[in-house]
């Protein structure tokens, strides 16, 4: 979904819907501020949702802004998340701002700035399988995961050219790819292959409303040999394979199309893996006229990890190039953290376990002339169903409430 670089302020207010506190807790006033983005064009925000929750003890405050332009909730000490979410005839507003701690002396002043996203279709991951599955021996099997991707338009898009990444870091460490202020650079590290589907401009297209399922492995993983019979997945008939030669590894389907394979970071790694503890993945497209040959040989499209000694030189997107990023990650709400910006997501989805044969996958918004337009509001925690049976090449007939 096209991203908007706006930033214009304006101050919003609200009631408090749920207050319960701690019996007897002494009680601080919080002011919030959120920011419209630049050039949005409106002076007053009047309806926007804005939720205060204590990380520590879980509890949540939910705020409507109303039309007097301030906001005040009342919470005892902690440290707090505050997040904002509201819907126009053409944009989804996301923000969020962490680690909010009350101070019992002084003001409390917190502010959230909002992103705006287009609310016209473009492409979208529809479901993402990366837990894996236990074999009838107890073993761990990560062979079947796939990315399922779905037009959520009303017009051909055709997939050449397209890429896709995993982020870093993985799972439950906080991000080292932060500005100076503490938020997440621009810039988006790939871990991994960075993959792109082939093609030379028109030999790929994906019609309305239809999806592609990428495998890592397209084959039947319940009856084929190499396979798990324990896995929920046929992967036979996935039009796509992120196959990595190497010897005595994986034999390459005939019928599912190859990815190309842009950069690694790890030459002896033998698969395209999805972290099975959640991780964060792109789909992207380099600027127009931008060969990708010509990208990654430009020493200023990658970056060593800072804080770290390790030579190892990462692939950097543009937030701007991307197309739908769905943040996964671990079910522990301590070990939680961001890796995507909020333009690209402003949550985060999970799966209760590894391996355990489950996916996320996103929700039906509505069903039009029987087919479905899947919910994009470029925040995953409201987009996404979380351990779900996969269901790769079947999309619903029903509306998700």
């Amino acid at each position: 979904m096209k991203k908007f670089p706006f930033l214009l302020a304006i101050i919003i207010a609200g009631v408090i819907g749920f207050t319960s506190c701690e019996k007897g807790a002494q009680l601080y006033d919080a002011n919030i501020k959120v920011f419209y983005p630049q050039g949005y064009g409106e002076e007053l925000a009047v309806g926007v949702n804005v939720q205060v929750q204590n990380t520590i003890s879980g509890q949540v405050f939910d705020i409507v802004t109303n039309s007097s332009g301030l906001a005040t909730v009342s919470l005892e000490e902690g440290i707090y998340k505050v997040s904002a979410t509201q819907e126009t005839d053409d944009y989804y507003l996301n923000g969020i701002t962490e680690n909010l701690t009350i101070l019992t002396t002084g003001e409390n002043n917190w502010e959230v700035h909002l992103v705006a996203s287009s609310k016209k279709g473009g492409l979208v991951f529809k479901e993402i399988y990366y837990t894996g599955s236990k074999t009838s021996a107890g073993s761990n099997y990560y062979s079947d995961q796939f990315h399922e991707i779905y037009n959520n338009s009303d017009e051909v898009i055709y997939l050449d050219g397209l890429c896709i990444g995993l982020t870093l870091p993985l799972g439950s460490t906080a991000t080292t790819w932060v500005n100076g202020d503490g938020s997440i650079m621009d810039r988006i590290p790939l871990t991994f292959h960075a993959l792109m589907f082939p093609g030379t401009g028109q030999t790929y297209p994906l019609q309305p409303r239809t999806s592609v399922v990428l495998a890592m492995d397209a084959i039947d993983h319940k009856t084929d040999p190499l396979g798990n019979p324990q896995s929920p997945v046929n992967m036979a008939g996935a039009q796509f394979e992120t196959f990595i030669e190497a010897p005595g590894k994986d034999t390459d389907a005939p019928q599912a199309a190859n990815l190309t394979i842009m950069y690694t970071t790890s030459a002896t790694m033998v698969d395209w893996l999805h972290s099975v503890s959640g991780q964060g993945v792109i789909l992207f497209r380099l600027p127009t006229g931008l060969n990708w040959q010509t990208f990654v040989a430009d020493p200023a499209n990658f970056m060593t990890q800072p804080g770290s000694t390790s030579a190892t030189l990462y692939m950097m997107v543009h937030k701007d190039w991307v197309i739908d990023g769905v943040e996964c990650n671990r079910p522990e709400e301590d070990k939680r953290f961001k890796r995507l910006p909020t333009s690209v997501d402003a949550g985060m989805t999970w799966s209760l376990a590894t391996y355990n044969s489950k996916s996320v996958r996103r929700k039906v918004e509505k069903i039009l002339d029987g087919k479905v337009i899947y919910k994009d509001t470029n925040n995953s925690t409201n987009d996404f169903l979380n351990d779900q049976t996969p269901t790769p090449f079947v999309h619903p007939t029903a509306v998700d409430l």
